[in-house]
């Protein structure tokens, strides 16, 4: 997606967090406002946005899990 600045700090800045946020915020207000011109309720999109969101962090959790059973497997393995 185009239009979203790099981060000009390291993983492990305090501001980086902060500045992800700064730095999708405008984006997401597009995505937000292109869903209400087509129909939708900004309310429900704004729920959406957060049950995608809540599904994609479970799905990364759910993956970084099966990827260090699997690394354990291997090792056992080995």
């Amino acid at each position: 997606m185009s239009g979203i600045p790099s981060p000009t700090v390291p993983p492990d800045d305090e501001n980086r967090h902060l500045l992800c946020q700064m730095a999708i915020e405008i984006p997401l207000q597009g995505i937000i406002e292109t869903a209400v011109k087509a129909g939708w309720e900004e309310t429900e999109v704004l729920t959406a946005i957060i049950e995608v969101a809540d599904n994609l962090v479970l799905a990364h959790g759910s993956n970084a899990e099966l990827d260090a059973l699997l690394k354990a497997i291997k090792r056992n393995l080995d």
